[in-house]
């Protein structure tokens, strides 16, 4: 027994506004017969002062007006008589209304009131008619008949009119009926009726109506008119909305006018306020619909749950129950449950049973914290207090398990560990000077690639280029092919003190293996320090790969003492903290610590301990330096829980604001990721650009280019297309092509085997542009990766067979027959070796058979799903060919716009001093096509489309030219330079 005194959750149906418990203070509009209400109005003595001022500031305008001809008579005589110091309420609207759309009557004042001036000219009851005739008139532009909105540039003179039957948008906004609204609230009874007659005659159209019920809310016969013809208004401004939740006199009555969400989740709405005085509890459903909206409010650090805690609904507390994570409403579920124990213990026993177990872990930790629960649980009904102790025993789960691995049940930060001696060995590298290392075909790859990459490519001296990533370690793109010391001691660097340039260092490890072991020998067997540190850590990592023996080779040269000494790091227990912090618990994260993380097999799941201890793993592993400890979890646990916990962590760490000590929480998804963690994470990383989190998307990027699976490196290949976010496209880009790399693979082989079996339209367009690229670039296939990676595939032999081939040993052209043979243009089967290599015909290379092969395709009706066949064959003029140019072209004149446009696809932009005089266009094997141009243009967005460019010539380069490459650079440009 307790002895917390348990709240009182009783509501009094006859005062609503009681239900509101929370601490949050609320503003509704005045309501007579409701608190808000009793509060007397108090006219500001200032206002008329303000008045004269804007009168004097508008006194030309206002002029204008009556003057106009394009003004109605009527209003403008009224306005005149109300100039001339007659009460006339008609003529005070129309002149204010003027005034206020002329001048701004914030400067003036920052709280003014145009009643209160009214009502020092000619009384409240003249103040109360200006005020409702405002909604008869409209402010109109005299030349055009459009709104009357002048500005500093754009002069404008006015006219009045009357307004339309059904007026709409925000241009018919008033505020001022909030200043009556109030007056009359606080009004003796006889007073109050006597206004019932003053108001009576203002329903000349809506938005009167609504002012007149706005204003006197009690008179049902105008409220009900109001709500009545609310659906079939073609506009309901958000104020039209605010002022009808402060009339509706039952929820029923909104509903059937169709409003079924407050217009506001802002907490310091008076929408919010009126409906929570009015109605008080029952209007949770409304307040939570509005959460699914984006108003576009500017709400702060407070929200709607602010109030909904504070309201005693079973609609709350399920909303606050299941939207733990989704919506962050832990602080608000535990403000609730301290409010409402009892309420809040029964909408647990309603979601437990089906919730999530992660979700439910989150439900046993609430109820564990808040002792106001537990004092509800005394009292609870039987069917609660089951459902309940059910949740608290993890029924339904399976047992502890008894016998745990030795990491799990003690791991080495639970005891205390040997202090590790260091052995020194001073030797200097054996050989170590600057070089580089590359790919097949890497080399004339990088040539299109950035400018660190193409410095590279062009034979700079790598001494420089290492230079310059260790100044600028975000181009660390060219670090895989540099060799020697100096490159070893950067990627050691990098390897155990930056995140974001993982990719770079994994790839530059796999390519130089024992080699990167052998230039970093020194270091690692060195005096104590970062240096060392470093070293080390590659030379673990090495051994991780390679083996020990290899590494133990590796430093053979350096002597007998060295390999001592590297043996002896290679000796460390790789579980060891090896000087590191022993890892603590977070407090975001124990909510998520009852997950049950079960042992393989599913019989028996994890004691919370050791758990904890998994949690402790992953905070010590890194995506760049894992810790052994993870391979132990993931060898005795079952995957699938182990997943659901490590998302459940992830989750609770993104929640408590992603405390940035703990990225670990993000980093560590890497190692346990199923395919729904890899479906997931893709999906923030496509909204966090736009939540201002670009660093954080970048840094799941690299999560996901670690998870070892298909899956994952599908995501990441879609994310090279992806347009939110030039940085994760970038990023995305450069992990495929190391990925890549590291499989022997190029980008393009690579993207053949993340092609799905199935999917939507835009995957099939995707697949349709690879090809229409790869037959302009002359990309090859060997027979045998044509037929697995093509013709076997079930979404690209839809593709595939309706495009003509051409294959080089026997030189043939050939299509796929509906079995899947080869066919040529007269249908006999071609027979083709597997090492033979085929490419997508180009018309340029059918020559004379190319009105065959488009006859055949013509008979069988098929549909290309580019344009193979059809497109023009264009070859060098003999011309041309001697003099290395495509003189066709020279003196051709080219929009900017369509010119520039170039460069989003095979061209780029040749910049000096941010101007681009030429664009150029890489061919196979080497050399460009530049046309140069004149004026040229400045870069970046800032030019003329239309502006003219000269096309001064266009170079070929020297040796063999590729005929597919000319035809489509020539191609491109017949399509912007005019003859």
């Amino acid at each position: 027994m307790t002895d917390v005194q348990l709240p009182n959750e009783d509501r009094d149906p006859a005062r609503p506004w009681l239900d509101y418990r929370g601490t949050f203070e609320l503003e509704p509009a005045p309501r007579r017969g409701f608190p808000s209400g009793d509060v007397a109005y108090t006219v500001d003595d200032s206002m008329p002062g303000h008045w004269r001022e804007v009168r004097e500031r508008t006194a030309e305008q206002i002029q204008a007006a009556v003057e106009s001809s394009a003004s109605e008579p009527a209003i403008a005589a009224a306005a005149r008589s109300y100039l001339d110091g007659e009460p006339d309420p008609l003529g005070a609207a129309a002149a204010f209304q003027v005034a206020a759309g002329s001048a701004s009557l914030y400067e003036v004042s920052k709280e003014y009131r145009q009643f209160d001036s009214w009502i020092h000219e000619h009384g409240a009851e003249f103040a109360t008619r200006a005020l409702m005739r405002q909604f008869e008139i409209r402010i109109v532009s005299e030349h055009t008949g459009k709104v009357y909105a002048p500005t500093r540039y754009r002069p404008d003179a006015p006219a009045f009119r009357y307004a339309p039957e059904q007026p709409r948008g925000a241009q018919w906004t008033r505020t001022e009926q909030w200043r009556l609204r109030t007056f009359l609230a606080a009004q003796p009874e006889s007073e109050y009726r006597r206004y019932r007659a003053v108001l009576e005659p203002f329903g000349r159209n809506h938005q009167q109506r609504l002012a007149r019920a706005f204003v006197m809310p009690t008179e049902r016969d105008w409220v009900d008119a109001v709500c009545a013809e609310w659906p079939e208004r073609d506009a309901k401004t958000w104020q039209d909305q605010y002022q009808l939740t402060a009339i509706a006199p039952s929820l029923e009555l909104l509903a059937a006018a169709g409003f079924h969400r407050a217009p506001s989740h802002n907490p310091r709405s008076d929408a919010v306020a009126s409906l929570v005085e009015a109605f008080g509890a029952d209007c949770a459903p409304l307040l939570i619909a509005a959460l699914e909206v984006d108003t576009h409010e500017y709400i702060g650090d407070e929200g709607m749950h602010v109030v909904l805690s504070g309201l005693p609904s079973d609609a709350v507390a399920d909303y606050l129950l299941v939207n733990l994570v989704a919506e962050r409403t832990g602080p608000f579920a535990r403000d609730f449950a301290e409010l409402f124990p009892r309420r809040m213990l029964r909408a647990l026993a309603r979601k437990a049973p089906a919730a999530s177990p992660s979700l439910r872990s989150r439900f046993a930790h609430l109820l564990a914290t808040t002792p106001m629960l537990e004092a509800a649980l005394t009292v609870a009904e039987p069917e609660v207090k089951d459902v309940i102790d059910r949740l608290r025993r993890l029924d339904g789960v399976p047992p502890e398990a008894e016998a745990l691995p030795d990491f799990l049940a003690s791991p080495p930060w639970k005891r205390k560990a040997a202090k590790r001696k260091h052995p020194v060995v001073e030797i200097a590298p054996l050989d170590g000077s600057d070089g580089l290392r590359w790919h097949e075909g890497e080399q004339d790859a990088w040539r299109d690639g950035d400018p660190i990459q193409r410095r590279l490519a062009d034979a700079a001296d790598p001494a420089d280029v290492l230079a310059s990533l260790a100044k600028t370690p975000n181009l660390h793109r060219a670090l895989p092919p540099l060799t020697g010391v100096a490159a070893a001691r950067l990627a050691a660097d990098w390897l155990v003190r930056l995140r974001s340039t993982r990719t770079s260092v994994t790839a530059w490890l796999d390519r130089h293996g024992a080699d990167a072991a052998a230039w970093l020998v020194p270091d690692a067997v060195g005096k104590t320090g970062k240096q060392r540190k470093a070293a080390e850590a590659v030379l673990r990592d090495a051994a991780r790969r390679l083996g020990d023996d290899a590494v133990l080779t590796a430093a053979a040269p350096y002597g007998e003492a060295a390999v001592s000494a590297v043996a002896s790091i290679l000796a460390v227990d790789p579980l060891d903290l090896d000087g590191r912090k022993a890892p603590k618990v977070p407090e975001w994260v124990e909510p998520v610590l009852g997950t049950p993380v079960l042992v393989r097999g599913g019989d028996a799941r994890l004691p919370r301990p050791a758990v904890e201890h998994i949690v402790g793993a992953m905070s010590l592993d890194s995506l760049a330096i894992p810790y052994a400890g993870i391979a132990i979890v993931k060898e005795h646990c079952d995957a699938a829980s182990l997943a659901a916990f490590s998302w459940a962590v992830f989750e609770s760490w993104e929640i408590n604001d992603a405390p940035a000590k703990d990225t670990w929480a993000l980093t560590q998804l890497a190692r346990f990721a199923d395919a729904g963690t890899v479906e997931r994470l893709e999906a923030r990383i496509r909204v966090w650009p736009d939540q201002r989190l670009s660093k954080r998307a970048l840094n799941a990027l690299e999560v996901l280019g670690a998870v070892e699976s298909e899956d994952a490196l599908r995501a990441v290949h879609r994310l090279t297309r992806f347009r939110g976010s030039k940085a994760v496209k970038a990023a995305a880009e450069n992990q495929v092509e190391l990925v890549a790399a590291g499989l022997g693979l190029d980008a393009e082989q690579l993207a053949d085997r993340l092609v799905p079996e199935q999917g939507p339209a835009a995957v099939t367009t995707q697949q349709v542009q690879r090809l229409e690229r790869a037959m302009a670039d002359g990309r090859t296939w060997t027979v045998a990766e044509f037929r697995e990676r093509l013709v076997a595939h079930p979404l690209l032999w839809e593709l595939v067979r309706r495009l003509v081939w051409q294959a080089d040993e026997p030189a043939v052209a050939f299509r796929l027959a509906e079995d899947r043979t080869f066919a040529d243009v007269e249908d006999d089967t071609v027979d083709l070796p597997d090492d033979a290599r085929v490419r997508l015909a180009h018309p340029v290379l059918l020559g004379d058979t190319l009105p065959a092969w488009q006859r055949q395709l013509a008979d069988y009706e098929v549909l290309q799903p580019f344009d193979q066949l059809g497109r023009p064959a264009h070859t060098l003029t003999a011309a041309e060919a001697e003099a290395g140019r495509l003189t066709r072209f020279e003196g051709r004149k080219a929009r900017t716009g369509p010119l520039h446009g170039l460069t989003r696809g095979r061209w780029r932009a040749v910049r000096e001093d941010n101007w681009t005089r030429a664009i150029v266009r890489r061919l196979p094997g080497g050399g460009t096509i530049e046309a140069a141009i004149s004026p040229g243009y400045a870069g970046g967005p800032y030019f003329d489309a239309d502006e003219a460019q000269v096309l001064e010539t266009v170079r070929l380069p020297e040796g063999p030219l590729d005929a597919v490459a000319i035809a489509e650079a020539i191609a491109d440009l017949e399509k912007v330079a005019k003859a």
